[in-house]
């Protein structure tokens, strides 16, 4: 078991238990939305609840090498008619009797049944922390995904925004033009119509950001009644590994991949525990009882070994071996369907990320040669070369440049970060001073 899993359990287990109502935000950090939709986030409970009921399955399994005691008490009332001889006429009598017990039983060997589920459990339960960890880490990814989502959503509004005021001020222009005789009517047409498909572009862009934001609010579980500050942290991390050092990566480190192992594991283990059942088990018991039919009792004590050596069970022992097998078989077939898709993912997520790198680079360049291209025309449009169609287009093309261009970074930003998680390695922030 993973201790740095074993402190992630502990820790965000703690916090998802806690039921504190949601609280105001001021301003949101990534890091802050993680740590919200982990304490907040109710798909973790069942996750959580899994790895207890694990560990109950473990204690279970550990006590079969501790004593069972038992403490009987008992109070008797009997009445009726008592024949005692045939010389005798029968009589009515009634009579109470007492009786307490304490006995205990200890298995001393049960050759290696006990400690075979002991085993399994064991397996189980490190299995269901790394279950609770994956969903932790899934949880986070989203979180991240939509916490940049609502900031490329903002960033396509300001874009819109500056399109929005810039035919406006082509608006303006040509109207000047119109007036003095520069330039005829159409021109003044155009530009109405470029002003109009601007502000119906930033009235689609501002619902998909309000969207953004409820879908980052769903995601962390928490719907603040305020308004809150969302720190713009939409920057390109550092280029990535290479395919082979993700791939050992993910073999290495996916939690899904140390479940899968722990439950073939845990199967192997179950295999050996149902072959035990048709061993013979030696146990130690002893007891000490009172009884009477008044105070004070009489007391007597016993003591013993019980030897137990199954003979025929109606062949159950050998469908519980049989069946202990299957389920080690699809423990271990999951465990190579599951490894390649973990493989499949991680050369996906590479390659996207790889894409969108230099999709990113090529996207920062055209909004370069854009911005240009449209200063360029506005210039000749003022000198009268170019056509309001000419400044139209360069307008569009530079605003889809841009959007384009955002497009990439987000692409490439949640890339990593997937990449990040398909290689089992951790998304989620560390708890504050760490």
């Amino acid at each position: 078991m993973n201790p740095l899993r074993s402190y992630l359990f502990v820790f965000l287990s703690a916090s998802c238990a806690a039921s504190a109502p949601a609280q105001q935000i001021d301003t949101l950090t990534l890091e802050r939305a993680v740590t919200l939709a982990i304490e907040h986030q109710p798909s973790l409970h069942g996750s959580i609840a899994g790895v207890k009921a694990a560990d109950a399955g473990l204690k279970l399994a550990v006590a079969g090498y501790l004593p069972s005691v038992a403490l009987s008490a008992s109070d008797t009332r009997t009445g009726g008619t008592i024949l005692i001889n045939p010389a005798f006429p029968p009589t009515n009598r009634f009579y109470s009797s007492y009786a307490a017990g304490l006995t205990g039983t200890l298995t001393v060997w049960d050759f290696g049944k006990t400690s075979g589920r002991v085993s399994q459990n064991s397996y189980l339960s490190d299995a269901s922390r790394d279950d609770y960890a994956s969903a932790v880490e899934i949880l986070a990814v989203n979180t991240d995904v939509a916490y940049v989502t609502f900031l490329q959503a903002r960033r396509v509004v300001e874009v819109n925004e500056e399109a929005l005021a810039s035919t406006a001020r082509h608006l303006a222009q040509a109207r000047a033009f119109y007036a003095t005789g520069r330039r005829p009517q159409l021109d003044v047409t155009k530009a109405e119509v470029d002003s109009l498909n601007a502000n119906v572009n930033l009235i689609q862009a501002r619902n998909a950001f309000r969207l953004a934001r409820l879908q980052l609010e769903n995601t962390m579980g928490v719907h603040p009644p305020n308004e809150y500050a969302v720190v713009d942290s939409f920057t390109l991390p550092a280029t990535f590994t290479s395919l082979q050092e993700a791939r050992s990566a993910a073999l290495r480190n996916r939690p899904e991949l140390t479940a899968a192992q722990a439950r073939l594991e845990a199967g192997k283990a179950g295999v050996t525990a149902a072959w035990g059942q048709h061993l013979p088990t030696v146990a130690l018991s002893g007891g000490y009882t009172w009884a009477g039919f008044d105070f004070p009792l009489f007391s007597r004590w016993n003591a013993g070994v019980t030897f137990t050596l199954p003979i025929f069970q109606g062949f159950a022992l050998d469908a519980g071996v049989e069946q202990a097998e299957a389920n080690r078989d699809v423990a271990q077939a999951n465990m190579d369907v599951l490894t390649e898709s973990v493989m499949l993912e991680v050369e996906q997520q590479w390659l996207s990320v790889r894409e969108a790198a230099e999709r990113a680079v090529a996207t920062a360049k055209l909004v370069q040669e854009s911005a240009e291209n449209l200063n360029l025309v506005e210039r000749q449009y003022a000198a009268g070369v170019a056509t309001s169609l000419d400044e139209s287009d360069a307008r569009l093309t530079l605003s889809n440049s841009r959007i384009t261009d955002i497009q990439a970074q987000f692409d490439y930003r949640t890339g990593l970060v997937r990449l990040r998680r398909a290689m089992g390695l951790s998304v989620v922030p560390p708890p504050p001073g760490k």
